[in-house]
Formats: C-alpha cells, structure tokens, sequence
C-alpha cells in the first residue's frame, strides 16, 4: 500500500520525527518523546500536523435543513462563524463518523472528518444529500496545523496581521473565523483535541510551511507527534474513531449523547433506533478506569468482573499528567458503577482497576 503524505513531511525528518503508517498516512508519531511532547501541551504549547483529517464543504440553498437530517446535533443553532461536535449515524444509530461542523455562510458548512473516513462520509453524503446542493471534498487542498496548549493564543498572534488581531483574540470557543495567516486566507477554529485552550488552523497548502516555521520560531512551541496527541485526548477522554466508537456503536454507548438533540431536531437518519434503544435501556457504556497496580492497558483487551468478561478495552495507555495508566472501556450496561473494581487482562494477568469519572482530566478549553 502506498502512504500519503502531508507537504510538512520531509520538516518532520528535518526535525528527527519517528514516522509511522497511520490511516494510509506517514504521520510522525514523536520527535523528542511522547512524554516530553505530552508535557510541552499541558504546559506551554504545541503544534501537530493534522494535515491527513479531511474538510467536506456542504452549500446551497437548503443545505443547512438538509445536513440537520443527517447529523445528530442542532444546526439551527449555528450562527455563521460557529461549529459544534456533532456525528453521522447510519440507520441502526451507528456512528459512521465524529466530526465538527461549522457553519462558513449562511449556506455553507465545513466538516472536519477523521482521516480514515474521507472517501466513506464524503460517498455517503453525496448519495444521502439532495442533489441541488454542491457537497465538495476539498480534502487534497488544505493542509492543517493544530496549535495547542497555555501558549497557544500568543503563538497565533504571531502569525497574524493588525487586522485580524483583534477578532482573533475574542474567538470563543467552538467559534472559527476566516484571516489572513502569514499572507494567505485561510481559517482558524477555536477547537483542539488535547483538552487545553487551543486552535485549528485551516491552509491552503502554499501557505503551511512557512506558518509552520513561523510558529517553531517562538520559544514557547514545539513539534508533536500523534502518540503524544493519543494521550493527550485519552486523559481528556475525547473519543477515537475506530478505537471507542465506530457504526456498531450508538451515541448513547459511546458516551455522547450529550450532542444529541433529540426536543430541537426533526427526523434525522439514525432518530428511530436511538429513541428505540433509550426506551428499551441502553446495553453497553463507555467508562473510564485507572490501573491500580503496574501495568499498560491496550486497546482490545478483555475487562473482568464478578468472574465473567464485561467488556473490553477501547483505549488504554500511561496517563502522563493524571499518573499512572488508565482508559476507556466499553462495558455491559449494568455491569458496574463508580468506584468498583475491575479486572484489566495485561498479557494474561488480572490487572486490578477501578471504575472513575470521566474525564480523567478536566479540561481546560475555556481558558
């Protein structure tokens, strides 16, 4: 299989980035360390390429009425200038994909969609959507920077011009605003992945090496990779695609139904099995736990109690900045509660945990 490549590749070697395949991409998944580059986040701030996620552009007439019925959230809450977490659903009420839409122009919407679903979502869309509305995947035009952590307002600012400046400074969260960013148009979404304050930054490609060189020139930033960015949203117990969620699993299950609108929507692809499954009791659960003795959870293994298996593992890793290990688990619905001890199969031992509130860490998004 040929890898893709993002234009900040051969940077990432410049800068001595471990590479690894990753959803049909070369990606780098550290460059002085995953601890290190976990701590840079939490503490000052850090860029990620995400040049591999995939943008969607839905417009026309109609077009916010059409993608209210195939989303779980309420778009009628948009103003222009504002996004929200959001997902497509098949009609069991499975995820087919997370995602974050934004609301461009009164009639035109952005979804950022994970790398591994472009083609799927963007197919399904084109099939699902009436076909007066333009659904283009613009995916192979823009590249994408992720600015995270304490610093990473003052780093953007950096990068902008007076005008921009100002309107920068007031972006709220979830909120995206067009500017002028080292000299091109691009966007820049108040939005992140890692639980710290944090912005996305959407550019054409001839403008992302020299805003990703601009933004290494402040001695507050540095280069992550995507192993420090996976336990980053693990502690804030942001859900992966294809690790916690995927079409067999539910918003309910999944622990987001927080983004379901079930009073504000009408009929939406996915409505009938959600209801049906609220109203029948919800069979699994997404939970958090923390390892109590020794040892690294892993995605797949099987979770214990009272003498029979209960789940298994979606996402498990050490915890950088919570301590220890832990993770997330998918788990029969009634199988525990806060507080109650688990048993994590590690290599064909019983790992002892416990059962804790989700997030592992609280997010600091809103400072």
């Amino acid at each position: 299989m040929t890898m893709k490549r993002t234009l900040l590749y051969d940077e990432h070697v410049k800068l001595g980035a471990k590479i690894v395949p990753f959803g049909g991409w070369d990606m780098p998944v550290s460059y002085s360390g995953v601890l290190a580059e976990h701590a840079q986040v939490r503490t000052k701030c850090g860029i990620f390429d995400v040049s591999h996620m995939g943008e969607i552009f839905v417009s026309g007439k109609g077009s916010g009425e059409a993608l209210q019925k195939v989303t779980i959230n309420d778009i009628q809450r948009l103003k222009v200038g504002e996004g929200q977490y959001s997902a497509l659903l098949n009609e069991k009420g499975g995820i087919i994909d997370d995602l974050i839409l934004y609301r461009i122009e009164n009639e035109t919407f952005l979804l950022c969609v994970n790398a591994s679903n472009i083609e799927k979502d963007f197919n399904w869309l084109k099939e699902i959507l009436p076909t007066s509305l333009q659904v283009e995947n613009q995916s192979e035009s823009w590249s994408q920077i992720a600015v995270q952590g304490p610093s990473s307002k003052a780093a953007i600012l950096g990068c902008l011009n007076s005008v921009d400046i100002s309107k920068f400074s007031e972006l709220e969260y979830m909120s995206l605003m067009k500017a002028q960013i080292g000299g091109v148009e691009g966007l820049i979404a108040r939005t992140g992945y890692t639980g710290e304050l944090g912005y996305e930054m959407y550019l054409p490609h001839a403008g992302v090496l020299g805003i990703w060189k601009k933004l290494l020139e402040n001695p507050d930033v540095l280069p992550v990779g995507l192993g420090a960015r996976d336990t980053l949203r693990l502690e804030a117990c942001y859900a992966l695609y294809g690790n916690d969620i995927d079409e067999s699993t539910t918003p309910w299950e999944a622990g987001i139904g927080w983004a379901v609108r079930l009073e504000q929507k009408g009929d939406f692809i996915g409505r009938q099995a959600l209801e049906a499954q609220k109203a029948a009791g919800v069979p699994r659960k997404m939970v958090a736990f923390k390892l109590d003795e020794p040892g690294v959870p892993r995605p797949g293994m099987d979770i214990w109690a009272n003498e029979k298996i209960i789940g298994k593992v979606t996402s498990g890793s050490v915890l950088p900045t919570v301590g220890g290990a832990g993770g997330m688990a998918l788990l029969l619905a009634d199988s525990v509660k806060l507080g109650d001890k688990i048993g994590i199969d590690v290599r064909g031992k019983q790992k002892l945990a416990t059962v804790v509130k989700r997030p592992l860490y609280t997010a600091k998004i809103h400072s």
